[in-house]
């Protein structure tokens, strides 16, 4: 088990400049884990940890099968959530509006909406232009109750809305237009600028500006000559501004007005003729509806180039640099040659000699990464079967309710990125969790049938005293589970687990108690932040 402090030396470390080919690759076995944790959220089986102690060409087949398994829609929904930023508990409509009772499953599915036409467009191999041209969007029960969509089944499923708004993939969808929302002033302009930073990875925000200072910005009528005259705001707005006049059939004139908010309004798509006067274009080319903006998007070549940063930076959790250009554009070709398809973009990323980086401090590796909030959560949730929650909200993906930024979260507004390095919030979380989460799974397992439980399969009475053969055989199963690793029966680890169960014991002379207590200890070390 590494340490906190080794982890944060490490990351304090100046790296030193090393070619490509002299970057070692991580062991198979921590391969694996990273690759499960990535494309599952969950850490690999026993079994499969002996496939791969077995025979290391067996992570071919496994990642696969990673790729395959039902998990991955919900690990790519995590990888681009903090692009898209709508898994968020600040909508200006509420769930009452439309009749329904359940607050924390609206508030969810209207952020799930646009990740979750990502995820199926992933998970079905559809070419990754679907996202802004597709005919469909994701709804569930509880999205068909409030939006006019052609819905049927149950669960989350493809559906259509009836409301005559053009076929623009996400840029069609009720989420992203009440994330992203517009004053009369702002004339659409933060909505063109989100649109520009997800699918084009160009933020006009982070445009350094030299401005005039004399220009009044209280004074609406000279702003407005401003964007039109004055060099510094012309270098952003002369593409910015007809990019926004596409998105006037959102526009609402009361954003707490239900029944207003839930339709696309196709009468106001001429509104840019009496704001800014701005015909929409997109930098340069001309253009009518929204369909036309998808199409657009989808023909230019930053489109793809975003797609293939986003993951690579999502993979390694760090910022792409100029050295990274040429790797960059091998997994772009990779990209082209897979169709367009996600997962061959994943493949290719993953395969990256930087992904698979041992320990090292050759610049631009990551020998270790920090897992986020709903990483932490996910792999706890699948040790135990825990998740931990209240009146519906999911405190490790929330914020008003929950505790997403203090785990190192990005709440989308005042938190734009997760963290990669831990601090002391994050670590009263994952102590919190670990309590909770270690006394559900170990009260279910030694209340079932002995040997059927999740995390636990001992028998409930025994003790070191009468069946320490079964004691270490648990603690062994415990750490292969929880830490992938091996121990022996006679090292230190079940040395010091046993003693650690044995005071826990002493207190209050109940096994489950004591099972309680060490589970907690296990599932509260630094391994389980990093990987």
């Amino acid at each position: 088990m590494v340490t906190l402090l080794t982890i944060l030396l490490a990351c304090g470390s100046e790296p030193a400049e090393l070619p490509d080919d002299s970057i070692p690759e991580m062991a198979p076995t921590a391969l694996l884990t990273r690759l499960s944790l990535d494309l599952r959220g969950r850490r690999p089986s026993p079994d499969e940890l002996a496939r791969v102690e077995a025979d290391p060409a067996a992570l071919d087949p496994l990642l696969d099968e990673m790729m395959a398994d039902p998990a991955f829609g919900g690990q790519v929904r995590a990888l681009f959530s903090e692009i898209y930023r709508t898994q968020t508990e600040s909508y200006y409509v509420s769930a009452n509006s439309y009749g329904i009772t359940d607050s924390a499953a609206f508030l969810a599915a209207v952020g799930d909406e646009p990740l979750r036409i990502l995820s199926t467009v992933a998970e079905e191999d559809l070419p990754w232009t679907t996202l802004v041209t597709g005919d469909w969007t994701m709804a569930n029960e509880v999205l068909a109750q409030a939006w006019p969509l052609d819905y049927s089944g149950t669960g989350w499923q493809k559906a259509k809305y009836n409301d005559g708004r053009p076929a623009a993939g996400i840029l069609s969808t009720n989420a992203m237009w009440w994330r992203y929302v517009s004053t009369d002033f702002n004339a659409n302009r933060a909505r063109a600028n989100a649109v520009s930073r997800i699918f084009l990875c160009n933020d006009y925000l982070s445009r350094p500006i030299d401005f005039d200072r004399n220009v009044n910005l209280l004074d609406q009528e000279a702003v407005e000559e401003a964007l039109q005259t004055n060099p510094a705001c012309v270098n952003c707005h002369q593409s910015l501004d007809p990019l926004a006049s596409y998105f006037w059939g959102f526009y609402y004139y009361n954003y707490t007005d239900a029944d207003e908010a839930r339709v696309y309004h196709p009468e106001r798509e001429l509104l840019y003729r009496s704001t800014t006067g701005i015909s929409p274009s997109y930098f340069g080319e001309p253009g009518y509806t929204l369909g036309d903006l998808g199409r657009q998007l989808a023909s230019d070549n930053r489109y793809v180039e975003c797609a293939v940063e986003q993951v690579y930076e999502g993979l390694l959790r760090r910022d792409s640099a100029l050295a990274d250009q040429e790797t960059l554009t091998a997994h772009r070709e990779a990209f082209l040659a897979g169709e367009l398809t996600l997962r061959s973009l994943i493949r290719s990323v993953v395969n990256d000699p930087y992904y698979r980086s041992g320990d090292t401090e050759a610049e631009g590796a990551i020998p270790k990464k920090m897992v986020t909030p709903t990483l932490l959560a996910s792999q706890i949730e699948a040790l135990t079967g825990y998740r931990m929650s209240i009146a519906g909200f999911d405190l490790m993906t929330t914020d008003t309710y929950g505790l997403r930024t203090l785990a190192g979260g990005a709440d989308g507004f005042n938190v734009t990125k997760s963290a990669t390095a831990p601090n002391t919030t994050l670590v009263l979380v994952q102590e919190r969790l670990a309590e909770a989460a270690a006394w559900y799974a170990v009260t279910r397992d030694l209340e079932g049938a002995v040997g059927e439980g999740q995390l636990l399969t001992i028998d409930p009475a025994a003790t070191p005293e009468t069946d320490r053969a079964a004691m270490v055989t648990q603690i062994q199963t415990l750490h292969r589970l929880i830490y992938g690793t091996a121990i022996a029966a006679d090292g230190e680890e079940v040395t010091a687990n046993l003693e650690l169960w044995a005071d826990l014991y002493a207190v209050e002379r109940d096994t489950v108690d004591a099972w309680a207590g060490l589970v907690a200890v296990l599932l509260r070390d630094p391994d389980l932040l990093f990987y």
